[in-house]
């Protein structure tokens, strides 16, 4: 009865104002047809995450290349040093940009206006960052204080609202695959076919996952960077045990083994 009590009032919850909310409904608005999309989908983002994964390994070695140049460089070939280096990053993460645009525009579950602001930053950083190319190209810059104060705007402008974006963005895509994974294990508790003692640890992860709903929530409307970066790190921290939860689980019902496992990937 406690068990049965327990996930009876996981289906609602009170607002400050003292409303209350069916949050099942709500997940499952955030999730609609997640899974089918993400089935589709998860190809491409295993193939983008491996070009992301080359492209950084590029920038990591420019960048460590281009600080042993600029440390070597003389008074009269630093200036030509730097923006040389400097071009041959924003070109590598002008390709990286143009990348991972393509796969946002088709992540699937994200809200729209998540999905729109995320776009739109990419956008603008990368359009901000061919002037300055063309800008080194045609030897704008003939001091380093000109060029460190275009760097700066580049950060300051565009590079802090795409990182605000992407850590916005990775927490809704955390949420959208947490609501997915709740309604797939609210459902199993549904049924009415379970053993008790299973029951019970199905009750237990749903719990668990729970948990770090209300906090990947925050991380994906957060005003800064470190305030979304926080809350999400602390999801993570939440999340943690979860699994061992539905291992246990699956170990007591094997036939609910791919269910469960699917999904909690």
């Amino acid at each position: 009865m406690a068990n049965a009590q327990s996930a009876s009032s996981l289906s609602s919850a009170t607002t400050g104002s003292g409303n209350t909310v069916d949050v099942w409904a709500q997940r499952r608005e955030r999730a609609g047809s997640f899974d089918a999309q993400w089935t589709n989908f998860a190809l491409v983002q295993k193939s983008w995450v491996t070009k992301w994964q080359k492209a950084h390994g590029k920038l990591t070695a420019h960048i460590d290349r281009c600080h042993d140049e600029v440390r070597n460089a003389n008074r009269d070939t630093l200036l030509p040093v730097t923006l040389q280096c400097y071009r041959g990053q924003l070109l590598l993460e002008r390709d990286a940009l143009t990348n991972e645009r393509e796969v946002i525009n088709l992540w699937p579950g994200i809200p729209v206006e998540s999905k729109a602001t995320m776009l739109q930053t990419i956008d603008g950083l990368l359009s901000a960052i061919q002037p300055v190319v063309d800008a080194i190209d045609a030897k704008v810059f003939t001091t380093l204080d000109a060029f460190q104060d275009v760097r700066t705007n580049l950060r300051t402008q565009y590079r802090a609202s795409y990182w605000l974006a992407s850590a916005r963005f990775r927490a809704d895509a955390a949420l959208t695959w947490l609501d997915a994974l709740l309604i797939s294990i609210h459902t199993l508790t549904q049924e009415g076919t379970l053993e008790p003692a299973v029951q019970e640890k199905i009750l237990s992860a749903l719990q668990c996952y729970e948990a770090a709903e209300p906090l990947l929530a925050a991380a994906s409307s957060a005003e800064t960077l470190e305030a979304s970066r926080k809350k999400f790190s602390e999801a993570g921290a939440l999340l943690s045990p979860c699994g061992a939860l539905l291992t246990e689980a699956q170990t007591l019902a094997p036939q609910f083994s791919s269910s469960l496992s699917s999904e909690a990937q």
